[in-house]
């Protein structure tokens, strides 16, 4: 789960059919995408100061302040009577929601795998560009007053290509590399030769006893299962079927950087290797493509990962005195640009907002789908009548989640406490539509089941809204939790709760969730996209749906019963 180490529609247009494709324009694609954002129209009925109706056609950008100056109009044609505005529940009774407002499961898909088409999409890279690009362009076109702020980015690596070879009298041996340790470090082309040292697990006391001068350090990283009980601090469990155990261990690759190997790059570093190979304790299918650690700064010493079979074929050679060759070639950028969006759907009042946010960078199907959401509720809030909003909506969408040295929801708050202040509740979305995956004495395998998802939440009277709207939506393997120790919890949410802003967060941490699967190209990878599953994202959206109406209902009091800003840890 994200951050666990503080226990974690319309067509698109033009622009992105060709960044699917691969092809070029003479148009940017941000020209292009603002452009159909501006194009697209909204048919709005007015109602005139006599009475009569007058049907008129505004561009998206300009209808959502018409409706907020004419609360007697709506949005749609004059002989279709205005919808009623849902109800908002209370603490007792979930909201009610309008299913057909929100985007289709093929709509969600088809966001979904444009996403995964882009590529990785990390800080200051272009596929993450075009992802904000896409995004932008969407809540501009559901009438959203967009703004979207740079972000300076330092210095960030692309990592290009990596291998490892096995040197033997002359043969040459290709050895299969999972992946490899992010910001770790990089070698000249043609890579580092070195002989094979066994490091153990990698802590201080094997670098102490051995030689590794010169030599590539081959470091055991066995798994890190953690009981799920010490990941939440549940105030309900909705498990219909019986198949949730608190007490069993929550054996995920996702949670890989918890484990002490993360820091043995450095001590082989500074005990005078050349290189590293970490062997993980996983299958070739889950070892594959993880990127973990990902929010850790440089090693100075190239690093690559590969998995249990292969690490234990390398511990037999190293007694023969093995010789390995290691490439891992990177293209190291001294700074970069990236931009958070923050867009605004005003309600009856600006002094109170509700926060819906998540983070937009990510190597996966999961990490980062959240936007899908934020679309999703973007949509169905700004479909409702107008006067169906008691506050204001202001979503956020923040990069530097997978890099070293930025703050992404902490940023946010930092650069606005007018926000900030007036915010009465938020909701975070992360890691959507995860199926689980098993790695076991069975192999990789899917189990058939959603992957455990966790509802963390403030500890004031919205763990009963929470609860309230899981159960409504059936959303089953679904922890409710307070905070940790500190009022700390794992995802983009925390920081929220942390400035005082009453949070919901939701996310899941299945073993994919950080890895880009197979490299099927430049920049293109599978991303597990198989173990990702519409129908379940649909129902999380839903339930989402739910829970923002009902944070736009409760009172603010209620909301806020026991949080206090001023007292709040920063």
């Amino acid at each position: 789960m994200s951050d666990l180490r503080l226990l974690p529609s319309l067509v698109l247009g033009l622009a992105f059919a060709f960044a699917a494709a691969g092809c070029s324009s003479d148009t940017t694609s941000n020209e292009v995408q603002a452009t159909q954002a501006h194009q697209e129209k909204v048919t709005i009925c007015h109602v005139a100061g006599n009475g009569k109706r007058i049907e008129i056609t505004i561009g998206a950008p300009g209808a959502a302040n018409h409706l907020k100056n004419h609360s007697q109009d709506w949005r749609g044609l004059c002989d279709v009577e205005p919808l009623e505005c849902p109800s908002k529940g209370d603490l007792t009774t979930a909201a009610e929601i309008l299913p057909d407002l929100l985007p289709d499961p093929d709509t969600l898909w088809e966001w979904q795998t444009f996403m995964v088409g882009l590529g990785l999409r990390l800080p200051a890279n272009e596929p993450l560009a075009k992802w904000h690009d896409f995004l932008a362009a969407k809540l501009e076109g559901f009438g959203l007053d967009v703004v979207r702020e740079p972000v300076s980015v330092g210095e960030w690596y692309d990592h290009r290509a990596w291998s490892l070879t096995l040197l033997d009298n002359g043969k040459e041996t290709n050895v299969p590399v999972a992946s490899y340790y992010p910001y770790s470090g990089q070698t000249p082309e043609g890579g580092v030769v070195g002989e094979l040292a066994d490091a153990g697990l990698g802590g201080e006391e094997d670098f102490d006893e051995g030689d590794f001068t010169g030599k590539i350090a081959l470091i055991e990283q066995p798994r890190f299962p953690v009981p799920i009980a010490a990941l939440a601090n549940p105030s309900y469990v909705y498990d219909p079927d019986n198949n949730v155990d608190l007490m069993e261990p929550y054996d995920r690759a996702s949670i890989a950087f918890l484990a002490p190997q993360v820091e043995s790059p450095a001590l082989a570093r500074d005990a005078g290797a050349v290189a590293a190979i970490i062997a993980l304790d996983y299958s070739p299918g889950n070892a594959a493509g993880q990127f973990t650690p990902f929010q850790d700064p440089p090693q100075g010493i190239p690093t690559v990962y590969v998995d249990q079979p292969t690490g234990a074929m390398l511990r037999e050679r190293v007694a023969q005195g093995a010789t390995v060759r290691l490439e891992l070639l990177v293209d190291i950028h001294e700074s970069g640009i990236t931009h958070d969006i923050i867009a605004t759907l005003p309600g009856r009042s600006s002094d109170e907002i509700i926060i819906v946010n998540t983070h937009t960078d990510g190597t996966s199907s999961a990490e980062e789908n959240g936007g899908i959401a934020v679309l999703a509720l973007a949509q169905y809030l700004s479909s409702l009548p107008d006067v169906c909003r008691d506050r204001t909506f202001i979503f956020v969408l923040t990069p530097g989640h997978f890099y070293y040295d930025l703050e992404d929801t902490q940023r946010f708050i930092d650069r606005h406490p007018e926000i900030i202040e007036k915010s009465v509740g938020s909701l975070t979305t992360e890691h959507l539509g995860q199926m689980e995956w098993l790695d076991d004495e069975m192999g990789y395998h899917a189990t058939g089941l959603p992957e455990l998802s966790v509802l963390y939440g403030s500890d004031t009277p919205v763990q009963s809204i929470g609860e309230n709207a899981v159960i409504a939506e059936d959303l089953r393997r679904t922890i409710g939790s307070r905070p940790l120790a500190g009022g700390r919890y794992s995802g983009v949410g925390r920081q929220l709760n942390m400035a005082g802003v009453p949070n919901l967060a939701y996310l899941t941490g299945p073993n994919a969730m950080l890895s880009w699967g197979e490299r099927t190209g430049e920049n293109a990878y599978t991303q597990n996209l198989d173990k990702t599953d519409r129908d379940r994202m649909h129902q999380e959206i839903r339930t989402f749906a739910r829970l923002a109406t009902s944070l736009d209902g409760t009172p603010a009091e209620v909301l806020c019963e026991g949080m206090c800003r001023d007292t709040m840890a920063p």
